[in-house]
């Protein structure tokens, strides 16, 4: 394994004067501009470009600012937490929405996007990473190519995101069941994880992955850990990915994240070239592309 695909992303949330005081986001747009800035200038000093997947809220009240971006080579998917949506009438989670509700909230956000930027979103990914069995094949009915859906080992109940035992690797999204590579024209890239420890808290269980908001964590054991369980396991597409939100002040060099997420990148750079591998940037459209461009496999069937 020679190179290493690292994509760096952020959930763009609303302010939380639209939504709770405590739900995840900043507290105003200006905010979240400054926010958004300093995160894509840390990553640009590394090579990395951003991927971002954004509220249809965040979308229209800061288009201009996102449209920069992609100029700059930024890749611009969806992101959808049902109970912020609009006047919060889908008091849910994604996971917790019927097929027919899931498919009616995801035409009802394609359609903001499309008065907003004049075109459709390709690429998704739900709050939480909160998903059902019929998430993956509403979104390939709907005309959506990328999902960023998953978080293996990530067993939430209260927020409808069950993934233990799900693929680690991108992959085609299987159009019944959430957890194993399928057939259907949609790639889903998961958030990447340490599988070396389960941690267990108030009632949920996940595994450490590289987000910058962590506190007392050991990134560079993490970074390192990630990297060996991807040599190993040695997918076709092997990517390192993490994810943030605009809620933290990338731009003060003494802000906790900030330091973190400095933190976070020279060790998956070192991690990789440790290994013998090169760390390359890249945005989620094209791990998408890679993942489409691999021959359709049926899933091997067990005989039990």
């Amino acid at each position: 394994m020679k190179e290493i695909h690292v994509v760096i992303t952020m959930d763009c949330e609303r302010p939380t004067t639209e939504t709770r005081p405590e739900a995840t986001g900043p507290r105003s747009y200006e905010l979240s501009d400054r926010y958004i800035r300093g995160y894509v200038a840390i990553a640009a000093e590394f090579g990395f470009p951003v991927s971002f997947f954004i509220h249809p809220e965040v979308a229209m009240a800061q288009k201009a600012l996102f449209l920069e971006l992609e100029a700059k080579g930024a890749c611009l998917g969806l992101h959808l937490h049902p109970w912020k949506f609009m006047d919060g009438r889908y008091r849910s989670h994604f996971g917790g929405l019927s097929e027919g509700e899931q498919r009616a909230i995801l035409s009802e956000a394609i359609g903001l996007w499309l008065n907003t930027f004049g075109r459709r979103p390709l690429y998704f990914r739900t709050g939480t990473f909160s998903a059902n069995d019929s998430t993956y094949r509403v979104m390939a009915e709907l005309g959506f190519r990328g999902a960023s859906n998953s978080v293996p080992g990530r067993l939430y109940p209260d927020l409808n995101a069950a993934w233990v035992g799900a693929e680690p690797d991108p992959h085609r999204a299987h159009p019944c069941f959430r957890l194993i590579k399928g057939t259907l024209d949609l790639a889903n890239m998961p958030l990447t994880v340490d599988f070396s420890s389960v941690v267990e808290k108030q009632g949920r269980r996940f595994h450490w992955d590289l987000r910058p908001a962590w506190q007392g964590v050991d990134f560079r054991q993490i970074a390192t850990n990630i990297v060996a369980q991807l040599k190993a396991r040695a997918p076709k597409v092997p990517v390192m990915t993490l994810v943030t939100h605009n809620e933290n002040d990338y731009m003060d060099a003494n802000d906790r994240v900030c330091r973190n997420f400095r933190t976070v990148l020279n060790e998956i750079v070192a991690a990789c070239e440790a290994a013998g591998a090169k760390a390359v940037g890249t945005t989620f459209d094209k791990i998408c592309d890679r993942v489409l461009s691999e021959p359709v496999g049926e899933p091997e069937f067990t005989y039990v």
